[in-house]
């Protein structure tokens, strides 16, 4: 029965994932169709974009389209269904080409720069026999590739996994978490994070991060564009000034109306990933139970690891939702009660401690 319930969980959370993940390619769609919506239905596609959106298979422009459209609209405003699908189709090619350049750096980048904040050094089995040893034993029990061992100096307990292939997957532990730990706690946290690695959690987070941080790219585009505007001023003469002033209005009304989208878009796209992080926490969780054939060492271990979480020197909340726990979201959630709390789990990367050493011990 206990075997059962630890499967159940997994593949509920596996399955809740997957589902999670497919929403990202929607968010960033539903964005660009927003956009090319409210600009078509306030009148800008047409008179802002017509001239500057040609089909390369027909040579006919976007303002040619809404002349040749037998639902051209006689009103102000109101949406052209035939010209919005046209914009949109044009501009898939070119979104998802700045997804995969995106997608590319951060792949390229993404190991490098959480060694960076972290200060995490290797070791070998001669620098930490221990340490090594139980990795390497885990590892075998479980057919896991043997990952990197880093080692970062700090007195608090706290652990992650990191990496996107076999050469980069890292286990990354602390001072702290190493001599605070018996042998039984610190292989739970370790199979906690070897978990993460044969599952490719570390890869999926990174791909979480990529569309989150490339919305907020957008979105800051937007915010640059609107200063620049209110910077600018209309010079030379009164006829200049009057079609550059004109000018300026058509691009702060298609900055501001990008800087909504974007913002509705991140902010759904920044709650699905933590949505993905806390799902991927308890799937975690059940594979060290399962690992390292008990569930109590690790409900004992992130008891402990709750009360002295440390690594508060890593001020990046990218990084900080690799942890085993959250260090910010642990202190914040010791001071909430009730509704309150349970709102604040939503915008939480890791579950409430408490709710994960009760799943454990239930098993």
């Amino acid at each position: 029965m206990k075997y059962v319930g630890m499967q159940t969980q997994i593949w509920r959370n596996n399955r809740n994932t997957a589902i999670l993940l497919c929403m990202y390619p929607v968010i960033i769609l539903a964005m660009v169709f927003a956009f090319i919506f409210v600009m078509d239905y306030f009148g800008l596609t047409c008179s802002f974009f017509g001239d500057l959106v040609i089909d390369s298979a027909t040579g006919s422009t976007i303002a040619s389209a809404c002349r040749d459209s037998a639902r051209l609209r006689t009103e102000a405003y109101g949406a052209n269904w035939p010209v919005i699908w046209f914009c949109f189709l044009k501009a898939l090619p070119f979104t998802i080409g700045v997804v995969a350049i995106w997608f590319l750096f951060a792949y390229m980048f993404n190991v490098s720069l959480i060694r960076h904040v972290t200060h995490a050094k290797p070791v070998e089995r001669k620098d930490n026999l221990r340490v090594y040893n139980i990795v390497e034993n885990l590892c075998i029990a479980g057919g896991i590739e043997m990952p990197q061992i880093n080692i970062i100096d700090d007195p608090g307990l706290n652990a992650f996994a990191s990496g996107i292939d076999i050469k980069s997957f890292t286990v990354t532990l602390t001072t702290g978490l190493i001599e605070k730990l018996d042998d039984e706690e610190l292989a739970a946290v370790v199979g906690h994070e070897l978990t993460h690695i044969k599952n490719r959690d570390t890869r999926l987070m990174v791909v979480c991060i990529v569309f989150v941080g490339l919305i907020s790219l957008v979105q800051s585009i937007f915010m640059e564009v609107i200063k620049a505007m209110l910077r600018s001023r209309p010079r030379s003469s009164r006829r200049n000034n009057k079609n550059e002033g004109g000018l300026i209005f058509i691009v702060m009304i298609v900055a501001l109306v990008g800087l909504v989208i974007s913002s509705i878009a991140y902010f759904f796209s920044y709650i699905n990933r933590l949505a993905i992080s806390r799902s991927r926490e308890f799937v975690a969780d059940a594979g060290a139970a399962e690992l390292c054939g008990d569930p109590l060492p690790l409900a004992r271990a992130l008891q402990k690891v709750s009360d002295e979480p440390g690594l508060a020197f890593v001020n990046r909340n990218d990084v900080a939702q690799l942890y085993i726990i959250h260090p910010d979201e642990e202190d914040d959630n010791g001071m909430l009660h009730g509704l309150v709390k349970k709102v604040n789990t939503i915008f939480s990367t890791h579950p409430d401690t408490p709710d994960r050493i009760k799943i454990l011990e239930q098993f």
